[in-house]
């Protein structure tokens, strides 16, 4: 046990020069390297060669690794009010996302629709995340972590109470399209706000933790919706309810200025700014120049960009295929009351919380990938017994194992992304990426209504079906997308431990730390502008590649 911050500070030193030789082992033979990859057939061949031993190349025997305090201890009171703002703006838009699934049968009932009708609002809120990504990642790197942040709040507040009052079913696709720009934009907000200047050796845990908010999400959904169930105003009561939440944090975050590492960044600019004025390659950067150099970004990454939006596609098939229908299969296949439904779901989430706490702390020894792996394997074992045995006790113990495994899967994602993401543009590629996954997987909840369709288990004296067999369509596609999680994870690279920062911004990042030391922000040490001049040139140069 460390006792003293010294011996803590000395321990996390030893461990840090050896990261990069973790990485570098890692990575020896990777083809998806910042700048142009090497497609050759020799070196893509290395490549694929080298994925089972890469897999088991970031390890450590240290078992103080998993001990979480000994990360965390660098976190002071404003990192976790940071953190926190972050994951409860996450939270929120699960809130939101959930109240429709929770409440599909209700909201069918009330707009005279059918539920498959309602399960394509889920899919339409999916389906636009990715402008929302597109729009607020561009605005969160590049001007703001704050006010982005803010912005998505207010339209939630707007979007929640506007659901409350729609009275036909295309209002309520219209809000709900909205409301998935806006979730589709906070996500990157939040996840720099939570994360821009935590400890790089709290990572993993802070990331598992802040991805406990999906399911959480799921979770006051359910509770709340018992509480609302059998008001006057019912599911409409939800979703005004539900507004509170980013009300609450749109105050909280006006209270507190941009994260440190995003000022730093700021400043840093403003120093690269100087020197190329200095070098005469300054160019004033426009709206327009900011949208080509995304696409620079995209065409120089881009076997990195399509990688990740095929990684992303498997957690968000994952996620929605075992979820969406869940309350639906529980209450219409299964015939739970609305306590036991409300009980079930709760202890799925549970499972899906701890998963995720879990796998962030165990990632630190397993590294990203074999993490991922891992749970999708534990994933598909417990999908039939989760869903197929249909008792009570299998249902419940399932069910929590079935959901820690894929939270688990996703409390490896958002550092994992990030590492993977350009430095440059990391907001922006993490963000799209993974609304672009989940553009792929909108139609998960609708795929599912239609061919449970295809496997009634009662009809009425009509010959129409009344009753299907939801589980059986649940565990297949489940099952079908953890194999594909598995295989697109174990394809794939991983920059473990991954500084975030560029290396031009580091560098200029240094020198605002100590400019801020010596109280001389502004004025460049004589003997740094040659050095820095060329840094600026290299910058420039770099922009055009």
């Amino acid at each position: 046990m460390l006792k003293k911050k010294e011996d803590y500070d000395k321990t996390t030193e030893s461990i840090n020069s050896k990261d990069e030789e973790y990485q570098q082992t890692h990575n020896g033979n990777i083809i998806i390297e910042d700048g142009n990859p090497d497609l050759s057939l020799s070196n893509i061949s290395r490549y694929f060669f080298t994925r089972i031993p890469t897999l088991f190349a970031i390890k450590s025997t240290n078992l103080e690794t998993l001990n979480p305090i000994n990360g965390l201890h660098g976190m002071t009171l404003r990192n976790w009010n940071y953190f926190f703002l972050g994951m409860f703006g996450w939270l929120s838009a699960s809130f939101d996302f959930f109240c429709t699934s929770v409440a599909g049968t209700q909201i069918a009932k009330s707009l005279d629709v059918s539920t498959s009708d309602i399960t394509w609002g889920l899919s339409a809120v999916l389906m636009v995340r990715s402008a929302g990504a597109i729009i607020f990642g561009l605005w969160t790197d590049n001007y703001s972590r704050k006010w982005p942040f803010i912005f998505c709040c207010g339209m939630f507040v707007a979007l929640q109470i506007g659901t409350g009052f729609v009275s036909t079913y295309v209002q309520f696709l219209a809000c709900r399209g909205l409301s998935g720009v806006c979730m589709g934009g906070i996500y990157a907000a939040s996840a720099a706000t939570s994360l821009d200047d935590a400890p790089v050796k709290a990572r993993s845990f802070l990331s598992g933790l802040f991805f406990t908010a999906y399911s959480m999400g799921l979770i006051f959904a359910t509770i709340f919706w018992r509480a609302f169930q059998d008001t006057k105003h019912s599911w409409r009561a939800l979703f005004w309810f539900s507004s509170s939440i980013p009300a609450i944090l749109i105050i909280w975050r006006l209270l507190f200025p941009e994260t440190q590492y995003f000022q730093k960044s700021q400043k840093a600019k403003e120093l690269i700014k100087q020197d190329q004025i200095k070098a005469g390659v300054y160019v004033e950067p426009t709206f327009n120049s900011k949208s080509a150099n995304f696409g620079g970004l995209i065409q120089k990454h881009w076997v990195m960009f399509v990688y990740l939006i095929l990684l992303m596609t498997g957690p968000n098939y994952l996620t929605h295929a075992s979820q969406d229908l869940y309350p639906s299969m529980l209450r219409q296949q299964l015939g739970f009351s609305e306590n036991a439904i409300t009980v079930a779901v709760v202890v799925s989430q549970l499972g899906a919380c701890v998963g995720s706490l879990c796998v962030g702390i165990i990632m630190e020894i397993l590294g990203r990938r074999l993490s991922i792996i891992i749970c999708c394997i534990l994933c598909g074992c417990f999908v039939y017994p989760a869903w197929m045995i249909q008792t009570s006790p299998a249902v419940l113990g399932g069910g929590f194992a079935v959901f820690f495994a894929v939270m688990g899967v996703w409390g490896a994602i958002p550092v994992h992304l990030s590492e993977l993401s350009p430095p440059d543009a990391r907001a922006l590629f993490s963000g799209l990426s993974y609304q672009l996954g989940n553009l792929a997987s909108s139609a998960a909840s609708t795929i599912e209504t239609d061919l449970s369709n295809k496997y009634p288990l009662e009809v009425d004296s009509n010959g129409d079906a009344i009753k299907f067999d939801y589980a059986k369509v649940m565990s297949i596609l489940t099952g079908a997308v953890a194999i594909y999680t598995l295989i697109i994870t174990f394809v794939g690279p991983e920059h473990f431990h991954r500084d975030l920062s560029s290396p031009i911004m580091k560098k200029y990042m240094e020198k605002v730390d100590q400019l801020e030391k010596d109280k001389e922000y502004g004025v460049l040490h004589t003997e740094d502008v040659e050095v820095f001049e060329k840094s600026a040139v290299k910058h420039v140069d770099n922009s055009k590649d």
